[in-house]
């Protein structure tokens, strides 16, 4: 079983982090979006932690894959562990502002980000309309 960060920052990093790779692809646009939204400034963490949060998670996948070639990108079992670990509402809705932003930067919000945002939103009790960013 793999284990969590138990700071709530870190936390919120590694969500933002699923949100990138989601759609099992880490598109240039979505890098360049953490830096032009200051995503690791708002979530409260170094912005090298936050991409070394990206270059783990990405080896961890590699690493994990049962068969060459098959990723399992997105454990639901998982992202509800991190989820249920933020219980702040404020860094909730702040995750999932970036999640959106995220999601949104490389021009399309695909399925898979689709699900994982819908999912955090319920999970915290949330509407798009109170997360959404002009």
């Amino acid at each position: 079983m793999r284990t969590f960060p138990t700071d709530p920052r870190l936390t919120a990093a590694r969500l933002v982090v699923l949100t990138l790779v989601a759609d099992g692809e880490l598109a240039n646009r979505e890098i360049e979006a953490i830096d032009r939204f200051h995503i690791a400034e708002l979530l409260g963490v170094p912005r090298d932690t936050l991409v070394q949060a990206i270059a783990d998670h990405c080896g961890g996948l590699l690493a994990s894959q049962a068969t060459p070639g098959a990723v399992r990108v997105l454990d639901l079992e998982q992202t509800e562990r991190l989820l249920d670990s933020i219980t702040d509402p404020a860094l909730q809705k702040l995750v999932c502002r970036a999640m959106l932003v995220l999601a949104k930067a490389d021009g399309r919000i695909t399925l898979s980000e689709q699900t994982l945002l819908r999912h955090a939103l319920t999970r915290w009790g949330l509407t798009l309309e109170s997360v959404s960013v002009d």
